[in-house]
Parts: structure tokens; C-alpha cells; sequence
């Protein structure tokens, strides 16, 4: 039990050193998704029915391609703004300096996204939810620090809108996913340098 202990306790130390050493990255544009988003509680979702469609959707999947469609129609893509917040935060909180020449790269990967309920009795109003990993890797190919956030539905740091509101001014949903994609950002850089 001790030796685990002193193994992860040294595991910890050399992480954190290599941490410190990083001062530059660069960010790998290639961002993974689902090809599905998470739309929990569809509910009144006829605004995303595509070809005008009346009635509602109450599968998730359903939805999600629904929403999905959407998305493409209006060209909004989750790995753009998901790079963008990761990059202005990274600018913003000077946590690193962004450059070609760095001593690691940031990959990302986003686990899944979408909207739900904003509180937890339903109701009409809907908010972003987002989870990221990313990825600290060394020039070699070693990940030298992996770490996972996540903001609900529930949070209390973003916004709530109707997805007739969304559908209407797409530019709600990006705004949505960009104030959610920013707070994970920071929650997983901060990580990264405590």
C-alpha cells in the first residue's frame, strides 16, 4: 500500500515538473465530436423540425440530428468555437504563449455537447452543457497531462433561451456554446498549471 502511495505520489511530482517546463503551445486544430449533439428533454422542439414539420420530438436522438441539421444550415461548429475559447482564454489568463515553436500541444477532444432543461423541474428554457478533454502532448508523442471539464445544463454561469429563441437567432446558440466553452476552458487550463 505505502510503495502504490510513493509510486503515485512520485507520478504527481514528475507531472507536475514537466508542467511547469511548458511555457509555449501550440494548439492542434483537429478537434474530435459526436456526430450527434446531447439534446436532453427535447420537449417542444418543433422550432428544429426540418422542412417546417409540425409536432414535437421527444427523442433525444431524434432531436440531436434535428439539431444537428441545424447547426449545418447555419454553419455554427462546435470544434471552431471550442479552439476559439481555449485560445482566447489562453491569451486572455496568459497561462501559455500560443506559438508554432512550443514545448507541447494541446489536443482537444470534445465528449459531447447539446442543451437541456435549465432547472431541474423542466420548464421551456433550455442551456448549453459541454464536455471537454484535453490533452497536454510532448513533442515525442507522450501526453504529459490529461484533463476532462465539464458545464451543465444547470449551471448557474451561463445563460438560458427557448429553442424557439435558438431557432429563430442562431447566433443565441453560438453565443450559448461559446459561454460554456470558455468556462470549461478555463476550468481545464487552470488545471493545468496548479
Amino acid at each position: 500500500m505505502i510503495a502504490v502511495f510513493l509510486l503515485s505520489s512520485a507520478a504527481v511530482q514528475a507531472e507536475q515538473q514537466n508542467l511547469r517546463s511548458i511555457k509555449r503551445i501550440a494548439i492542434d486544430s483537429e478537434i474530435p465530436q459526436p456526430e450527434i449533439p446531447f439534446i436532453q428533454g427535447p420537449g417542444n422542439f418543433k422550432a428544429f423540425m426540418i422542412g417546417g414539420a409540425i409536432g414535437t420530438i421527444t427523442d433525444e436522438k431524434s432531436a440531436g440530428r434535428a439539431f444537428r441539421e441545424y447547426m449545418r444550415q447555419n454553419n455554427i461548429d462546435i470544434s471552431v468555437i471550442v479552439l476559439n475559447s481555449f485560445t482566447r482564454v489562453i491569451e486572455e489568463d496568459k497561462l501559455f504563449e500560443l506559438g508554432m515553436s512550443a514545448d507541447a500541444t494541446l489536443k482537444l477532444a470534445i465528449n459531447t455537447y447539446g442543451f437541456g432543461p435549465s432547472g431541474l423541474f423542466g420548464g421551456s428554457e433550455r442551456k448549453p452543457m459541454i464536455n471537454v478533454t484535453a490533452s497536454l502532448v510532448a513533442a515525442d508523442g507522450n501526453v504529459i497531462s490529461k484533463k476532462t471539464n465539464f458545464i451543465t445544463n444547470l449551471s448557474k454561469l451561463t445563460n438560458a433561451h427557448t429553442y424557439d429563441q435558438l431557432a429563430q437567432d442562431p447566433q443565441l446558440t453560438i453565443k450559448s456554446f461559446e459561454q460554456a466553452s470558455v468556462l470549461v476552458a478555463r476550468l481545464i487550463l487552470l488545471e493545468f498549471k496548479k
